[in-house]
């Protein structure tokens, strides 16, 4: 199964746009970035299935909580940074 990582700014924007997106009936889960994903040496992501990518993002741009990036995170726990 492959999931998103959506990096967010602060460990309060993670829980508010987690918050947003269970509200819409989504399962996520606010998760530390793995190690080398943070520039700032830590950070939090929102993990988030991969057929709910699009929507995810949509309600989090309109709730003025974009992620800041974005990596894809395969089964096997490698991970690769997503274009926005």
């Amino acid at each position: 199964m492959i999931n998103y990582l959506m990096i967010c700014r602060s460990l309060t924007y993670a829980q508010k746009a987690a918050k947003v997106l269970e509200r819409a009936g989504m399962t996520v889960s606010v998760t530390r970035t793995p190690p080398g994903i943070s520039e700032k040496g830590c950070g939090y992501c929102i993990k988030v299935p991969e057929r709910r990518l699009s929507q995810a993002l949509e309600m989090l741009k309109s709730a003025d909580l974009a992620p800041t990036k974005i990596y894809v995170l395969f089964s096997d726990g490698n991970y690769s940074e997503v274009g926005l």
